[in-house]
């Protein structure tokens, strides 16, 4: 729940932030992968940046949970922050990560909205930021231990035993592990991320 000193301020702002949300999604990924291009290589989904996708998938869900901070605090989405946190968990990212997104977020924000973004607003929206970031975070770990593995872990090496054309645009790999690790089940709505090396060497 926001405090009482940055409830009204982000009521107050929303409806600029919400206006503005996508340039700030937009200004935040170019500044971030400019100051850390290492993000890029296999963290990120190349196709959902080059098409805009993914700062549409962080517009929404930032301003979304914002909304419900000032309009039904006792009512978050726990659908919309599932689905974040299992598709964190399918890339591995770990809790220290979030500083690097806050970082750059705040940064984005003042950008667009300039001297609009005075001490108090600025307090206000890292409150926003940081209980989204930590409510993932908590989800994260849970669904970590539920599979008994780690950001560190999570990742694993198949080799792809066969390729089956279902149809013209769809097709089915069967995969089998290359290693002693229990292979453990799928979890409902749990995302598969696949990483490989493209000709860019990315």
């Amino acid at each position: 729940m926001l405090s009482d000193t940055a409830l009204p301020v982000v009521k107050a702002t929303l409806p600029v932030v919400g206006e503005n949300i996508r340039e700030i999604a937009q200004r935040f990924y170019a500044h971030m992968f400019e100051a850390r291009p290492d993000l890029l290589d296999g963290l990120f989904n190349r196709g959902n940046q080059a098409d805009g996708q993914q700062q549409q998938a962080l517009a929404g869900s930032v301003a979304a949970f914002a909304g419900y901070l000032v309009n039904t605090p006792d009512q978050l989405p726990d659908h919309l922050l599932s689905r974040i946190s299992h598709k964190h968990v399918s890339l591995g990212l770990r809790p220290d990560q979030s500083e690097i997104v806050h970082e750059h977020l705040m940064w984005a924000i003042v950008d667009v909205l300039g001297g609009a973004v005075t001490e108090e607003v600025a307090a206000a929206w890292d409150e926003v930021y940081w209980l989204m970031a930590n409510m993932l975070i908590n989800k994260e770990r849970g669904m970590y231990e539920a599979v008994r593995l780690s950001p560190e872990t999570i990742w694993r090496t198949w080799r792809v035993a066969q390729r089956i054309q279902e149809t013209d645009d769809v097709v089915t790999f069967v995969v089998e592990r290359t290693d002693d690790r229990e292979v453990k089940p799928s979890l409902p709505g749990q995302y598969v991320s696949i990483k490989l090396q493209m000709p860019d060497g990315v």
